[in-house]
C-alpha cells in the first residue's frame, strides 16, 4: 500500500554550526555584558532529545543524531539558549523536511516569545533526515562486515571477543535442551566462584544491591564441592588478605536508616554490606546516584564484576573477564529452570534463603510459595571485558580514591593480544551506557553529555529486523507521546513503538513478522500497591498504542489478520501439587489474604527479571537495562550492557534462544526454527492460553516445570486491548492497573 507516510520514522541528523552575535541587554544577559555561554536544544513536540555544548563565541559545529519516531505533523523546534534566557526558536514541521527530500540547510532567522522574529539573531543549521526504512537487516549488514557498531557509544564495537551466556543462576543437572546447537548451559554462580577464587590481582563488583551472606555454590552434586556453603563476603574477606584488591561499589539506598535497621526501601542490603567489610581489607565504597535537581529514588544499577583469571590454555598468562546482567549478588537471585514455589524450602536452595517481595508480610515461617526468580547474565572476555572494567573504574574514580585501583597496566601477565581468531573468540561485542561524563556525578547543569547508547542500540537493532524479535524484560513501558491517555508522562523511550511500526511495515510489505514479549505478571513489590498500579497502567497505555497501530494496519490492508499473529505478551507462572516431606510453615496465612490464597491454591508467577532482547537469531542486547523510561533516558538510573553478534547461521544465539523457550515451554518444537512463521505464533499464542487456563483454574494441576502462560489481556480484531478479568488470581489488584494520584510519572515510568 503506497501513499503519504504517516509517521516521521527514522534518524535527524541535526548539524548546528553558528549563531549571528548579539549581546542582550544587561539585565537579560546574566550579568554578563560580552555575552553568556549560549546553547542549543532540539525538542519534537515539546521533547527535549538533544542539546548542544555552551559556548560563548556561539560556534559549534556538532551534529546531534536523534531517532524520531512520531506523527507526520510534529513539530521540530530548535532554541537559542543561555543559562536565563532564551534568545529565540525556529519550529519546522517534520513534513516540511519530507517534502524537501530530507534535507533542509541554511541561515534561518529565530522567533522571540512574542512570536515575532528576532531582528538580530539568526542560526547556522541543517538538518539530514534517514527514513528508517532504508536500514538494511542484519543479515545483510553483518555477512557483508559493514556493520561497525554504534556510532554514539562510549565505547567501541570489538571483534575477537567470547561471550558465555546464562539463563538463571544455576541449571539442575537433568536440564539438557535437546537442540544440539543449545549445548549444556552453565551455572552462572558457580563460574563466578571459579572467577573469584581464581583472582590473583583484582576483583571489581558493582551493584545495586549485594549480600555478603550470600551463598554462591549450594547444589549437593556441584563439581566444586569445596565451594558448598561458602559465603560469599567470607570468600571476598579471603582474597583480599592474600592480596588481591577487591573493589565494591554499592549504590547507596538513602533510605537505609537505622530506625528501619537499615533495611531501607528497596531493601539493597548497602549498609549491612558496608558494616561486614569495615574492619578488613576489603573495600567496600555506597556510591549515591543523587543530585540537588533530580529525585534520589533513581539508582545505579549496574551489575557488573571484573577479575584477573588465568588466561585460556596459558599456565602463566592472564586475562581480564567481566561479567554483566541482570543478576544482582544479593537474596532471592538463586533459582533454576525447575523455579520451584514450594519444593525447595527444605533443602540448601532456599530454605535459608526465602524470598517474597509480592506478598505482603511474607516469611518462612508462614511458608511458600517463594518467588521465584527468572534472569539473563553474561560472562564477556576479550576487549569488551576491559571496557567493563573501565567503566567500573571511571565510576569509582569519579567519586572515590583514585589510588585504590590497580593500574593494570603494571600487571605485566596480563595478556592483551586479542587478534588470534578462534571457535571460541567469534564474537563481536560493543559495550553501551547511560550517564557520563566521565561517569556521573550528575547535577543536570553545565556540559554534561548524556550518553543513551542502550536507547540507541535498542532502536538500531529493532530497524534493522527482519524476521522476529523475542524480548525478556522486567519492564514494557514507553512511546508515551503515541498513547491515548498520558501523553506528557514523560516515559518517550521509543522502543515499544519501534517495535509497532515494524510490524506495520510488515503488514503493509505482506511479509511474516513477530514479537514476543515476556513480562511479569505484575513488578516487584505489593500488586495492589499505589507504585505497581502506577507500573501496570502505564504497561496497559503502551500495549494499547501498540495493539492499536497494528489494528490499524491490518484495517488498512483489507486483509483478515488478527493482531496478535504478529505481537503477543507472555509471562512466567508456577503451580506445584503438594509433595510428601514438604516444609510445614509454623505460622500459616491469616485466612483469605492473598497470601493464604496463594497457598491454598498452590501457584505463584515467576518474577522475569532479564533484560535482553534477540533480533532474528543474529544479533542480541543483554545487560542491567529494563524497558522503561528511568533505564533508557540516560539521566535516571546507570545502566549497562552489551550488544553482540557472531558470523555464524545458527550460532550461540539461537541456541540461547531455543534453551530458553525450551525452560519455559518444556518443548523444542519444529516451528521454534521459524518464529516468524504464524504456524509458530500460533502455537505458542494457544500454548500461552492452555497453561493461563491450568494455572488461573479452580482445580490444583501441576504444571509440571511448563512455566509459559499468556499474558492475561484480550485484544480484539480492530487492535482493542480490554480485560480478560479483573484482578490477578489470588489477588485484588488490578490486571490494567491504576493511575496513581500521589506518585508523579518521573517515579513509575
Amino acid at each position: 500500500m503506497q501513499g503519504k507516510p504517516m509517521f516521521f520514522h527514522g534518524t535527524l541528523e541535526a548539524t548546528i554550526f553558528h549563531a549571528t552575535p548579539y549581546s542582550p541587554p544587561f539585565l537579560l544577559n546574566c550579568i554578563n555584558p560580552t555575552g553568556a555561554p549560549t546553547y542549543v536544544t532540539i525538542k519534537i513536540d515539546h521533547k527535549k532529545i538533544a542539546s548542544t555544548s555552551h559556548e560563548s563565541d556561539r560556534v559549534w559545529n556538532q551534529t546531534l543524531r536523534v531517532q524520531c519516531a512520531h506523527h507526520i505533523n510534529a513539530t521540530i523546534t530548535i532554541t537559542l539558549k543561555t543559562k536565563c534566557t532564551i534568545l529565540g526558536k525556529a519550529n519546522i514541521q517534520a513534513h516540511q523536511l519530507l517534502e524537501k527530500s530530507n534535507l533542509i540547510d541554511g541561515l534561518f532567522p529565530v522567533c522571540m516569545e512574542n512570536g515575532k522574529p528576532h531582528p538580530q539573531v539568526k542560526i547556522r543549521l541543517m538538518l539530514w533526515f534517514k527514513p528508517a526504512q532504508l536500514e538494511q537487516n542484519w543479515r545483510k549488514v553483518i555477512n557483508n562486515n559493514r556493520f561497525n557498531g554504534l556510532r554514539d557509544a562510549t565505547f567501541p564495537q570489538r571483534s575477537n571477543c567470547s561471550v558465555t551466556l546464562y539463563q538463571d543462576s544455576h541449571h539442575c543437572l537433568m536440564f539438557h535442551p535437546p537442540v544440539d546447537v543449545c549445548g549444556s548451559p552453565r551455572n552462572l554462580w558457580e563460574d563466578v566462584f571459579v572467577a573469584i577464587e581464581g583472582a590473583k590481582h583484582f576483583i571489581y563488583i558493582a551493584g545495586w544491591s549485594f549480600n555478603p551472606h550470600l551463598i554462591l555454590v549450594r547444589d549437593l552434586e556441584t563439581e566444586i564441592p569445596h565451594a558448598r556453603g561458602v559465603k560469599l563476603g567470607d570468600l571476598l574477606k579471603r582474597k583480599a588478605e592474600e592480596g588481591v584488591a577487591v573493589r565494591i561499589m554499592i549504590w547507596d539506598d538513602e533510605t537505609s536508616l537505622p530506625i528501619i535497621k537499615n533495611k531501607g526501601v528497596m531493601g539493597t542490603n548497602d549498609e549491612n554490606a558496608l558494616a561486614f567489610f569495615k574492619p578488613t581489607k576489603v573495600v567496600c565504597k555506597l556510591c549515591p546516584r543523587l543530585s540537588h535537581n533530580l529525585p534520589t529514588i533513581f539508582t545505579h544499577h549496574q551489575k557488573t564484576i571484573t577479575v584477573d583469571t588465568r588466561a585460556h590454555l596459558s599456565s602463566t598468562k592472564r586475562e581480564i573477564i567481566s561479567f554483566i546482567g541482570g543478576i544482582d549478588l544479593c537474596n532471592g537471585r538463586y533459582d533454576t529452570e525447575q523455579h520451584s514455589l514450594f519444593k525447595t524450602l527444605v533443602n540448601e536452595s532456599h530454605a535459608n534463603d526465602f524470598y517474597q517481595t509480592s506478598i505482603p508480610g511474607a516469611s518462612f515461617k508462614k511458608g511458600g510459595p517463594r518467588e521465584p526468580w527468572h534472569d539473563a547474565h553474561a560472562c564477556v572476555r576479550g576487549e569488551s571485558a576491559w571496557d567493563i572494567m573501565q567503566n567500573f573504574e571511571q565510576r569509582w574514580v569519579k567519586q572515590f580514591d583514585p589510588s585504590l585501583l590497580i593500574p593494570v597496566n603494571k600487571i605485566t601477565e596480563l595478556e592483551h593480544d586479542y587478534s588470534v581468531n578462534s571457535t571460541e573468540r567469534n564474537w563481536n561485542v560493543q559495550v553501551f551506557r547511560s550517564i557520563d561524563h566521565v561517569s556521573a556525578s550528575f547535577n543536570g547543569k553545565g556540559n554534561f553529555t548524556v550518553e543513551r547508547s542502550i536507547h540507541e542500540a535498542y532502536v538500531e537493532a529493532i530497524r534493522r529486523a527482519e524476521r522476529f524479535i523475542y524480548i525478556e524484560n522486567q519492564y514494557f513501558i514507553g512511546g508515551c507521546h503515541l498513547w491515548e491517555n498520558d501523553k506528557y508522562s514523560g516515559c518517550g523511550n521509543l522502543i515499544p513503538i519501534e517495535i509497532a511500526l515494524k510490524i506495520v511495515s510488515k503488514i503493509k510489505a505482506k511479509e511474516r513478522f513477530a514479537a514476543y514479549v515476556l513480562i511479569p505478571m505484575w513488578p516487584e513489590g505489593g500488586p495492589e500497591s499505589e507504585s505497581v498500579q502506577d507500573i501496570l497502567h502505564w504497561t496497559r497505555e503502551t500495549m494499547k498504542m501498540m495493539y492499536g497501530l497494528i489494528g490499524e494496519a491490518i484495517k488498512d490492508s483489507g486483509e483478515n489478520w488478527h493482531p496478535k499473529d504478529y505481537l503477543n505478551f507472555f509471562c512466567l507462572a508456577n503451580r506445584e501439587g503438594e509433595n510428601r516431606g514438604e516444609y510445614v510453615p509454623m505460622y500459616p496465612p491469616r485466612h483469605g489474604t492473598q497470601y493464604w490464597n496463594a497457598q491454598q491454591h498452590r501457584r505463584f508467577m515467576i518474577y522475569v527479571h532479564s533484560k535482553l532482547m534477540i533480533v532474528d537469531d543474529i544479533y542480541m542486547i543483554i545487560g542491567s537495562a529494563n524497558i522503561n523510561q528511568r533505564s533508557m533516558d540516560g539521566q535516571r538510573d546507570t545502566e549497562i550492557a552489551i550488544g553482540c553478534y557472531q558470523q555464524t547461521n545458527k550460532g550461540d544465539i539461537y541456541g540461547y534462544r531455543m534453551s530458553l523457550w525450551y525452560e519455559h515451554t518444556g518443548r523444542t518444537e519444529g516451528v521454534f526454527e521459524h518464529p516468524e512463521s504464524l504456524e509458530c505464533v500460533v502455537m505458542m499464542s494457544q500454548f500461552g492460553e492452555l497453561m493461563w487456563q491450568i494455572y488461573s483454574g479452580d482445580e490444583v494441576i501441576d504444571m509440571e516445570g511448563v512455566h509459559l502462560v499468556g499474558y492475561p489481556v484480550n485484544v480484539t480484531r480492530e487492535g482493542n486491548a480490554e480485560d480478560r478479568l479483573d484482578h490477578f488470581p489470588d489477588t485484588k489488584a488490578q490486571i490494567k492497573g491504576k493511575r496513581s494520584k500521589v506518585l508523579p510519572p518521573i517515579f513509575t515510568t
